[in-house]
């Protein structure tokens, strides 16, 4: 496939203020999963996306890829729902029955993941053993073995979906070969109408779709990456090296696990970032990536605490993997008027107060695990005091548990 060519700086540009911008307007509260879905695809590493179905990992992604200029119909986009009954046919194509039947073992990829550019995995981690382990070799080596013979796959990013991270050590190694993980969640009550409104639009326009209206790409090709890509190579990362070094040192000594390999990887994303900053050289503001390195989303507080006074020292916006006390405040207050309007009536039912005791326990869990207990610079009176405003309400709903 060809492609115009285009300057570095008119590319990372049209990246930045079209394609991240446009996405943003579209999926409210995304801003942090498509930052990081354009670094990744520019260091050609891979995302994994943490949360419950109907949250619009799909559809971003389809946005995503149409955006970058990929062709729907030269199967550059694959995307599939994998089940621990998903067979290897669906995913890397059927068995050719004519080379077959002629004693030779092959797979028709037209279409398949082999032959993607961008790839929407969704529950990647329930598959068989037999798809996990030829998805290793593609997503860290980029080749697949069809029958005796090796192909060189064409794969930018893979981004996988999960509502629950992998345990046991049979799932280990796929799990590595996602170098970020991030949250993605139900918009906040805050912003719902701003969804509904973002919602609505893209419902329309999907009407229009029907009607042959296609979406306009911002780039000629997913060809273009590649000039991008190759620009990696210019970064200047010496300037983060002592900062870096210091931050993987604090990282495993919090107990979260971080691989000599990974360490190595994640400075292409490091230098993705400066990237998209219209920058050549590194700064220790880039290293915000490193939010999303953790193994189990309990980390996401410590490695808040870590990084995101290295990143704000030098000028950077830390963007925070966990929601701020202002937001855990507001939905507090919330919880505490379902409480008090319940409190009186005892025609509320144990399954109503079994699910606000749930709803207190992860805010309660969630204010626990947060950054803030641990910094010495953030306001404690606050921490402190909706930790205890959320058990005194925990102690008022068991209290009238109690009556019904």
């Amino acid at each position: 496939m060809g492609s115009t060519t285009i300057a570095l700086a008119d590319l990372i540009a049209l990246l930045r203020d079209n394609v991240s911008n446009q996405l943003k307007k579209d999926f409210v509260g995304k801003g942090q999963i498509i930052d990081l879905m354009l670094i990744t695809a520019l260091a050609r590493e891979h995302l994994l996306l943490v949360g419950p179905p109907g949250t619009a990992k799909s559809e971003l992604i389809k946005r995503f890829v149409v955006l970058l200029g990929a062709r729907k119909d030269a199967g550059e986009l694959f995307e599939y729902l994998l089940t621990r009954f998903t067979e290897p046919n669906e995913i890397f194509g059927p068995v050719n029955i004519k080379e077959f039947q002629a004693g030779t073992f092959t797979r028709n990829i037209d279409r398949a993941l082999p032959q993607a550019r961008i790839a929407f995995l969704d529950e990647v981690f329930k598959a068989n053993s037999a798809i996990l382990n030829a998805l290793l070799t593609i997503l860290n080596e980029r080749f697949y073995f069809n029958g005796l013979e090796q192909i060189n796959v064409p794969l930018i990013s893979v981004y996988g979906a999960t509502n629950e991270v992998p345990e046991g050590d049979d799932l280990a190694a796929l799990y590595d070969r996602f170098l970020l993980r991030v949250r993605t969640d139900n918009v906040d009550e805050r912003q719902f109408r701003d969804l509904l409104a973002a919602g609505w639009k893209m419902e329309r326009e999907r009407i229009k779709l029907g009607r042959n209206e296609t979406l306009v790409p911002i780039l000629d090709s997913l060809d273009q990456l590649q000039i991008a890509y190759d620009a990696l190579e210019q970064i200047d990362l010496v300037p983060i090296f002592d900062d870096y070094r210091e931050l993987v040192r604090q990282i495993r000594a919090e107990g979260i696990s971080l691989s000599d390999r990974r360490a190595v990887k994640l400075l292409k994303l490091v230098a993705a970032a400066a990237l998209l900053r219209g920058e050549q050289q590194a700064s220790a503001a880039d290293l915000w990536v490193l939010l999303h390195i953790w193994n189990h989303p309990e980390q996401i507080a410590a490695l808040q605490a870590i990084v995101g006074p290295v990143v704000e020292q030098a000028g950077g916006q830390a963007i925070s993997a966990e929601r701020p006390l202002a937001e855990l405040s507001h939905e507090l207050a919330q919880l505490s008027a379902r409480a008090t309007a319940a409190a009186p009536n005892i025609a509320y039912t144990t399954t109503y107060y079994t699910a606000l005791l749930h709803d207190l326990e992860r805010t309660r869990q969630e204010l626990l695990d947060h950054s803030a207990a641990r910094r010495t610079d953030a306001p404690q009176h606050d921490w402190q005091a909706l930790v205890m405003q959320t058990e005194q309400i925990i102690d008022l709903v068991l209290d009238q548990l109690e009556l019904v």
